[in-house]
Formats: C-alpha cells, structure tokens, sequence
C-alpha cells in the first residue's frame, strides 16, 4: 500500500483550491447517486416537451474541448509536426478527462440506467441511428484514451511492460482513436440534420456535420494552448513561444475555414437578414460571432500570435463560443412556446458543478503529482 500511495507524496503544501474543488465534487457525487435512486423526475425538470436537459448540452460542449486529444494526436503522428509532442500529454490528459465526464453524464441523463448495456447488445444495436453510431464511438474512443493516458501512471509504478507494448502501437492507437474521435464529432451535427423544421435556421444547415468537426478541432486546439499555458505556470516551467505561435497559427487556419463555412451557409440560405432581427437569438448569434470568432481571430491574426498569452486568450474566446453555440443548438434554439418552459433545477446545476470540479481536482493530481510531460520533457525557452 505505501508503494501504490507513494506518487503521490509532495513536499509542497496542498494548493487551497484542493478543498472547495473536492467539497463541490462529493456535493456532484452525493445527487448523482440520489438521481440514480430517485429517478429523472423528481431531481429534474426535463418534461416530455424538454427531453433533452442542461446535461446534453454540456455534453455537446465537452465533446470537442475534448477534442484537443484527437487534434494532438493527428498533428504529431500523422502530420509528422514531432515539436508538438511536448504537450500530448496535457492534451490526452484533458480529452481523457471530458470523455469521462461526458460518459457520466450520459449515463445519468439515461431514464433507465440499469440498461445501459442495450447499446451494445447486437439484438438492439440500430445501425440507422446517429446516436447510436456516436454512443458507440465514444465507448470505444474512451477505451483508446484510456491506453493513451495509462503510461502517465504506469511510469509512477515502473510498470515497463505496457509502457512498451502503448508505445510500440501508439500509431496504430492513435489512428484508431482519431477516426472514432472524427466519426462522432460530425455525427453530433448530424443529429440536428433531422430538425429542420425545429432547430432556428441561423443554426441548422446540412453543413451541420462539417462544422461541428471543424469547431471540434479548433476547440481542441484551444484547450491544448490553454491546459499547457497553466501546466507551464504552475510547474514554473519555460515558455516554448515558438510551440505556442505554432498552436496559435493552426487555430486561427482552422476558425478561418470555420468562419468561411459558416458564412457561406448563411449567406446561401439568404438568412443573413436575420441577424439584423432584434430578438433574443439574434443578439445571441452576434455574442457567437464576436466572442467566438472575430476577437479570437483578431488575436491569432496579430503578433499577439507570437505571445504565449495570445493563443493562451484566443483558446478561452473560442471556447465560449463553442460553449454558446452548443447551448443554442441543443436548448436554447430548440425552445417551444409551451407554458413549461425548461429551466435545470438545482439539482441538475449543482450534478454539472460537482462534476466539473473534480474534472479540475483530477487535472491538478496529474500535474502534481504525475509527468505531464513525456521522457521528463521540459518546455523550451
């Protein structure tokens, strides 16, 4: 037992945000469990007008945050760009840490979860449903995480072995885990392909698959520059500008073909009229649209670009973007004229923060206590 505790002794004290992130996470278990006992109704207000709650919604954010270990991945193995192998590590770390988060949430969100496993029975499996083909994808893909983040712990134990046998497979891990991460993050936008009439045009279009793989890869890159910027500080490690400029220019290539999509669609949908509608949702898109691409891009299209602190700020812009955009596409613009209009309780709010946090707390064990960085790897000045 004191061999299996003993990664994680430190002779720095616990950081003070330790115990309100672990009080917030026990709180989050706590409802977990009592939803699970209690059932949807009485821990929800999802009605049979809101199927669909705050958590697909954070589910649907999470997903491409999370991309930033598919998009690491790609960019190191198979593009051959070797310099952004430092940070695979974090990047893997937090897509682990989504995925994760995501599979519970899901699982919670189920109103009969002691079946669960349907999904993957062969007598229900239903090869005509997007949902399914993204349930089985992300099932799959947390397994290739798993083996992707196992030789960060592993290494703590000096367990060589598996070490060996990840490494000497990472490509064929790698490739595998990028084409179930690619599957599902377009499968995502695929499923609203089936609401035109319900989803506001300003967010439907038949390009749905297409942009939610593109938002999924700049999100990833996002929280790449972002988790790294904060391991770096944190560990007092020297800033790699150039890997941080690299990272920002990738991002800002990849919200230009978003933006170009996104805008090529509205203005062939001659919707772009709508945007000058002063209601609720069109004020919404602007946020989007301000937030979400032009302050970033005015960042990454600078020298800003050059600054650690640049791709540092443009990642957390492009993620409240995401973050509104997912909110829209699954609430907000969805919303029906009923008089129950679908608001999470406090329940389902205080589940989400719980589980948030012990993203967080999980987060900084690894970078306290475990090699974030691969072969001792330091940043470079």
């Amino acid at each position: 037992m004191a061999a299996l505790l003993k990664p994680f002794k430190s002779d720095k004290p616990i950081p003070a945000s330790f115990y309100p992130l672990l009080l917030l996470t026990l709180i989050g278990v706590g409802l977990s469990i009592y939803r699970l006992v209690v059932g949807l109704g009485p821990t929800t207000n999802m009605t049979d007008h809101y199927p669909w709650g705050v958590w697909i919604s954070i589910d649907l954010f999470l997903i491409p945050v999370a991309g930033a270990a598919f998009t690491i991945s790609l960019i190191t193995y198979f593009f051959g760009r070797q310099h952004y192998e430092a940070v695979i590590r974090p990047a893997v770390v937090a897509g682990f840490l989504g995925y994760a988060i995501v599979g519970i949430l899901l699982f919670l969100d189920i109103g009969r979860w002691p079946q669960f496993y349907n999904i993957f029975n062969p007598q229900f499996i239903n090869l005509h449903s997007f949902l399914e083909e993204v349930s089985l994808c992300i099932t799959l893909y947390t397994v290739i995480l798993i083996l992707e983040v196992a030789p960060i712990f592993l290494e703590k134990w000096n367990v060589r072995v598996p070490i060996e046998w990840i490494h000497r497979s990472i490509y064929l891990i790698a490739g595998a885990g990028i084409v179930l991460s690619m599957l599902h993050q377009s499968s995502l936008g695929s499923l609203f392909l089936l609401m035109p009439h319900k989803l506001h045009p300003l967010w439907w279009s038949p390009a749905l698959p297409l942009m939610f793989l593109l938002q999924s890869i700049v999100a990833g890159l996002a929280t790449a520059a972002i988790a790294v910027n904060l391991i770096w500080r944190v560990r007092g490690l020297k800033m790699d500008r150039e890997l941080f400029r690299r990272i920002g220019q990738a991002m800002g290539l990849v919200l230009a073909l978003y933006a170009a999509v996104k805008l090529g669609d509205t203005m062939g949908a001659g919707e772009l009229d709508m945007l000058l509608m002063p209601d609720t949702l069109g004020v919404i898109a602007w946020l989007e649209i301000i937030l979400g691409v032009l302050i970033p891009a005015g960042i990454l299209y600078s020298r800003l670009v050059g600054h650690s602190a640049g791709p540092f700020w443009a990642g957390v812009f492009i993620l409240i973007g995401t973050l509104i955009n997912r909110l829209v596409v699954s609430w907000i613009g969805l919303a029906e004229p009923t008089l129950t209009p679908y608001f999470p309780s406090w329940i389902e709010i205080m589940i989400t923060v719980g589980l948030g946090a012990g993203g967080f707390l999980a987060y900084g064990v690894v970078v306290r206590y475990f090699n974030p960085f691969p072969e001792g790897g330091r940043s470079r000045a």
